[in-house]
């Protein structure tokens, strides 16, 4: 193996091609000497002849630099900060004027939101202004995780009546049980690009070449050298017809990571189309098994985001007086609820988990899209017997949720917007990891709270109660 010690600039966009070349033994020296003047500050670049370069050390996140497929390609087109002009009182699209009435410049189009374009440049394109989104808290919800350890206040935006009181009571009957417990089992965003062949023959030749042991290797180490904050999790090969779906699976640790599996996928695609023995007819970034703002079982079983449980038990004097139910009546009622999901195809085994996640991703600046992925989440309630004594007078409620595919992120993409940072402060989470924490305990406290109202005969009227005020 060749060892050299350097403190130059971290390896650039224009060397990953380079990276991939040193794979192959008979140019591993002479990429070597090109790899080294761009090589990670007091890091280490390691070559091993008919093995990967591997560069520890960390630089600028990775969304700082292009993926490879996008070099020489130029800037994008540019484009107006902001396409309403208050000085006019125009918005023109594409040269036509747009008819608005005088309410767009003051609540839309207003002069803070104008003179704030520059913020959501990277954000928004043809960006005309803001608009306003009520915005509500519940809690405390205390959370008992390995991330999180206190009492939370949770902003939730939504325009929905009766959503957020539901939310909050059972949130009060988990904090007064003493809280909710939670785990994270793993965390990983997968992209799975894909490669086309004439038949099933060349195809399946291809399908073990990528499975290989040794392909497995190169192309892990490839990535987790080229990105930064990036650590491969997992690497599936799935073989359909002529069709050959290769799945990668990155940690982007606090960011969200859909940005950093593309280039992930992207260099898997280079990777093989510089060192598969064979031309590859077609190949494409996506061809659809990542299942991106999709539900799917694949990632409700195997995982997407963050994959992660939740359990409190609360006692019975807690469930009669909060919920206003009992223990026995409220798992009777959740179980055949969720049996008759299973009986009609539903993939999700909940009763509106979907409601918190997208009033939890408004307000603290996640992308509301991944509900879909997110949503797709299992409820369970059950009696915990006392001292196994069977008395459903004296019982306690046990109630869980599992959620294997939760895509949260604590950085990257709106989370650096002014609201939405504002929003998150009066949670005072640190990581990606306590923010999903978080968030199934409030998925937890929701189904606590609907169930019940719908077990008690209450969820009408409370609807009605709380909608029509006057």
């Amino acid at each position: 193996r060749l060892a050299v010690e350097t403190s130059r600039p971290r390896l650039g966009p224009l060397s990953r091609r380079t990276m991939l070349a040193a794979c192959r033994p008979a140019v591993a020296v002479e990429a070597l000497r090109v790899v080294l003047p761009a090589a990670a500050a007091t890091a280490r670049c390691v070559v091993g002849v008919g093995g990967a370069a591997s560069v520890q050390g960390r630089g600028p996140p990775p969304a700082s630099r292009p993926p490879p497929s996008m070099e020489g390609r130029g800037a994008p087109k540019e484009r107006p900060l902001c396409m309403s002009n208050r000085e006019t009182r125009k918005l023109v699209v594409r040269g036509r004027e747009v008819p608005v009435d005088e309410s767009f410049w003051t609540k839309v189009a207003d002069e803070q939101s104008v003179k704030d374009a520059g913020l959501y440049k990277n954000n928004c394109e043809n960006y005309v202004g803001t608009i306003k989104y009520p915005i509500g808290v519940i809690g405390p919800l205390r959370v008992n995780g390995e991330h999180s350890n206190k009492d939370y206040v949770i902003p939730m935006a939504t325009h929905e009546g009766a959503l957020l009181a539901s939310y909050d009571r059972g949130a009060k009957a988990i904090t007064q049980a003493g809280g909710v417990t939670t785990r994270i089992k793993g965390r990983s965003m997968p992209r799975a690009p894909v490669f086309v062949f004439r038949n099933i023959v060349e195809a399946n030749d291809f399908a073990r070449f990528a499975e290989s042991a040794e392909t497995q290797h190169t192309v892990s180490e490839l990535v987790n050298t080229a990105i930064d904050f990036c650590k491969v999790t997992h690497y599936r090969v799935f073989q359909t017809d002529r069709k050959v779906h290769v799945s990668i699976g990155v940690d982007t640790y606090d960011a969200a990571g859909q940005h950093t599996a593309l280039y992930a996928g992207d260099i898997v695609m280079q990777y093989m189309q510089e060192n598969y023995h064979s031309k590859i007819p077609e190949m494409y970034i996506e061809g659809g098994f990542n299942s991106g703002k999709r539900v799917s079982i694949i990632h409700s079983l195997l995982g997407k985001g963050h994959s992660i449980v939740a359990d409190v038990v609360i006692p019975y004097d807690v469930v009669t007086r909060v919920l206003r139910t009992t223990p026995y009546r409220l798992q009777r009622f959740q179980k055949m609820h969720n049996r008759t999901n299973e009986f009609i195809g539903g993939i999700s085994c909940t009763a509106h988990v979907a409601n918190g996640l997208a009033a939890y991703f408004i307000a603290t600046g996640n992308d509301p899209a991944c509900v879909a992925e997110s949503q797709a989440a299992v409820t369970h309630f059950d009696v915990d017997w006392i001292d196994g004594e069977k008395d459903v007078t004296k019982s306690n409620l046990y109630a869980s949720i599992t959620m294997n595919s939760l895509i949260v992120a604590h950085i990257g993409g709106g989370m650096s917007l002014p609201s939405f940072k504002a929003a998150r402060s009066m949670m005072g989470v640190n990581s990606a990891n306590e923010m999903a924490e978080v968030c199934i305990g409030m998925a937890l406290a929701g189904e606590l709270s609907f169930y019940s109202a719908m077990e008690s005969g209450e969820f009408s009227h409370a609807h009605w109660s709380m909608t029509h005020k006057g």
